[in-house]
């Protein structure tokens, strides 16, 4: 009897799992970055989608992106990397978007930062409120 109790116990749980989706990712997020309708299907998606240029164009590029909260915060690392011969230098900023697609928050001053010959650098931040809803990684040369 108690073999009985058991498993009509255990495979409900077995069941849900077999039908709930693969993975872990909520529905509009991707990597843990809000995504809206956007279509991700993998990493070099989610960077072409959250990364933009300003003013010079760099030859720097963001690689990765992985984000997650923080309460009501989004945290964000993105890899930036130089795959050049050279040292370049670069500024990037974040910008902050909320649930209606305008500006959540001041814009950010540019920070500089150079890279050496082939390396990379994971820059990070915290959403400034929990207003913004979204962002983009905006990149500019200094050279």
């Amino acid at each position: 009897m108690t073999r009985a109790w058991i498993l009509a116990a255990i495979l409900p749980v077995l069941f849900a799992a077999c039908v709930t989706p693969k993975g872990f990712e909520q529905p509009g997020f991707a990597f843990g970055c809000p995504i809206g309708d956007a279509k991700v299907s993998s990493m070099d998606d989610l960077v072409r989608l959250k990364t933009t240029m300003e003013g010079k164009r760099t030859t720097i590029m963001a690689t990765e992106m992985r984000c997650s909260k923080t309460g009501d915060l989004i945290k964000i690392d993105a890899n930036l990397n130089n795959d050049s011969s050279t040292v370049k230098r670069i500024a990037y900023k974040f910008r902050w978007i909320d649930r209606e697609g305008m500006r959540a928050a001041e814009e950010e001053s540019w920070k500089p930062v150079m890279l050496y010959e082939n390396s990379n650098l994971v820059v990070s931040t915290v959403s400034p409120s929990n207003k913004a809803a979204d962002f983009r990684l905006v990149l500019r040369s200094q050279e």
